[in-house]
């Protein structure tokens, strides 16, 4: 029964760090795509968005900072669980913890998330203040950012597997990467959208349309390599087909891919019809409906894609 527990425990921490993660990325990509090509609520000015503290790449960095806090939170319980799991009862708890972190190839991945963590929270704090060294933010927001979507990898299955190690991490960062390009972006683009609306910013149809095209074409990149990458680790951690209905890895793989297909079906729907329900839309404008949908379905995907890394590849 404990051991169940701690499996939980570790499941949820790995959806908390992936979560995160995916955020915290899609802060970087709405401020370097979005932001890049349409700076500002549009039906206010500069300044008015300043007085009010609502200018959207400040509230796009107070995002990223709480997703960083979430990532690290889920790093501190995939800690305790992995210690709880794995000691030796015999053993002091601090030298069981010493050794995990300092011994193993998932210890120093795990302090290479702690780093980044500390790292991206600390900028995501500069970059939400006014002055030139929010840009300074930014910056350091994206290495550590970038830093972070690469420990996983490091930790998963990508660097346990047999063969085609380095392919393997290179190809899981990526997916990490694409995933929080597109569905990280899509929760902080939402998530602006309601913070500035809720401290009085005045925000036009016509300038939450101008952010659905500049998103769209990310999220159309981002899904093709977010196929390409899957399939390979697929390919790679599966070792034959037959295992996706055999193994337990394989029928929560299929799982994972049957939401990604209602991910994608919504994601479809909006890229086409988004513009317009945001025109037809009452008031105040909003995103439409099935962006939330899109939204519940990523985190479904998470919660699958935690208990996918929690189980043990037929190919290893």
């Amino acid at each position: 029964m404990v051991t169940e527990l701690w499996f939980l425990a570790g499941t949820l921490s790995r959806w908390a760090l992936f979560a995160g993660l995916f955020v915290a990325v899609g802060a970087v990509a709405f401020k370097l795509v979005v932001l890049r090509r349409f700076p500002g609520f549009e039906a206010e000015t500069e300044a008015e968005a300043e007085t009010v503290g609502v200018a959207p790449e400040r509230l796009a960095a107070r995002i990223g900072g709480l997703a960083v806090l979430l990532a690290g939170a889920g790093a501190l319980g995939r800690l305790a669980a992995e210690v709880s799991l794995f000691r030796d009862p015999f053993e002091p708890l601090a030298a069981e913890v010493r050794l995990l972190v300092a011994g193993t190839s998932w210890g120093r991945a795990w302090l290479g998330q702690i780093t980044a963590v500390v790292l991206s929270g600390l900028a995501f704090a500069l970059a939400s203040v006014r002055g030139p060294q929010a840009e300074f933010g930014w910056i350091a927001a994206m290495a550590g950012v970038a830093l972070l979507a690469y420990t996983p990898a490091l930790a998963g299955h990508a660097a346990g597997a047999e063969h085609f190690v380095t392919p393997a991490i290179t190809a899981d960062t990526f997916h990490m990467v694409a995933g929080g390009a597109w569905l990280g972006t899509l929760a902080v683009m939402a998530g602006v959208l309601y913070l500035g609306r809720r401290r009085g910013a005045s925000i036009s149809r016509r300038r939450i349309v101008d952010w659905i095209s500049a998103f769209s074409p990310l999220a159309l990149g981002s899904a093709a390599v977010i196929a390409v990458t899957g399939l390979f680790a697929a390919w790679l951690h599966l070792g034959a087909v037959s295992a996706l209905w055999t193994e337990s890895y394989g029928r929560t793989l299929g799982l994972k891919l049957l939401v990604l297909l209602g991910i994608v079906g919504c994601g479809a729907y909006n890229w086409r019809r988004a513009p317009g329900r945001v025109v037809e839309a009452g008031d105040p404008p909003r995103l439409p409906p099935t962006v939330t949908l899109e939204l519940s379905a990523a985190g479904l995907i998470l919660l699958v894609t935690a208990i996918l890394t929690g189980t043990t590849p037929p190919a290893h």
